[in-house]
């Protein structure tokens, strides 16, 4: 009878058993196929003929040129399972007012592993909005043993001209970021590298008010953060 392979668990015949044959090759076509990068003219010729449906599909569309991937409930971009994770703020979250003890921003973390020598680039798109008298700032806290640099681009405080591209190497060392009144959303680059030591941990957004003030300060929805692995 068929057995299997022990990688991908492909069916293969095991004997010289003709009748085997048939079984053998149907159920090595019913593995390999979901493995194909399979090709549609278009989504109307994708949706008549990828009936069978199941995580990690990927499939070419010629007349929209894009790859997509199936994500368990939706085709989405191959890109967005090509990082190694892609993350966003779901909800406006409200930072202390009249604090400026850093705090976490919700979903905008990434666990990366303990690996000694691995190193992750990331990038956010963060979106805010605060006083001229608060303005905000924004910190990382990576893992013991870990190193990194990272950089802001985004207004200067007090509302000014833009910041000059700022740069830290420090774990939970923040740097500013200006606005221009409550209900005026800003938003800021944020780009970066870590190299991971042994130890195995989260690289966390961290965010709170540059200059402590009773008005309402908002890291918003739709702020985005990407990591992936370079080496």
């Amino acid at each position: 009878m068929p057995t299997v392979t022990t990688d991908q668990g492909l069916s293969l015949p095991i004997d010289a058993d003709t009748a085997d044959n048939p079984v053998a090759f149907n159920n090595f076509v019913a593995g390999t196929e979901p493995r194909l990068v399979r090709e549609y003219t278009n989504e109307a010729d994708r949706t008549a003929r990828m009936l069978v449906l199941a995580e990690n599909d990927i499939s070419t569309l010629a007349t929209e040129n894009r790859a997509d991937i199936y994500n368990g409930t939706a085709h989405v971009s191959l890109h967005t399972r090509a990082v190694f994770l892609a993350t966003r703020t779901a909800a406006d979250q409200t930072l202390t007012a009249s604090s400026t003890v850093l705090q976490n921003v919700t979903n905008m973390v990434a666990t990366l592993p303990g690996t000694t020598g691995a190193i992750f680039q990331w990038y956010c798109r963060i979106f805010y909005d605060a006083s001229t008298a608060a303005d905000v700032k924004f910190a990382f806290t990576i893992p013991a043993g870990a190193t990194m640099r990272w950089g802001l681009n985004s207004l200067g405080t007090g509302g000014t001209n833009p910041s000059p591209y700022a740069t830290t190497t420090v774990s939970g060392t923040a740097l500013p970021a200006g606005a221009v009144g409550v209900g005026s959303g800003l938003y800021a680059i944020i780009e970066g590298e870590v190299t991971m030591g042994a130890t195995g941990g989260n690289l966390q957004l961290q965010a709170a008010q540059n200059t402590g003030d009773a008005t309402v300060t908002l890291i918003l929805a739709r702020s985005y953060m990407e990591v992936w692995r370079t080496a």
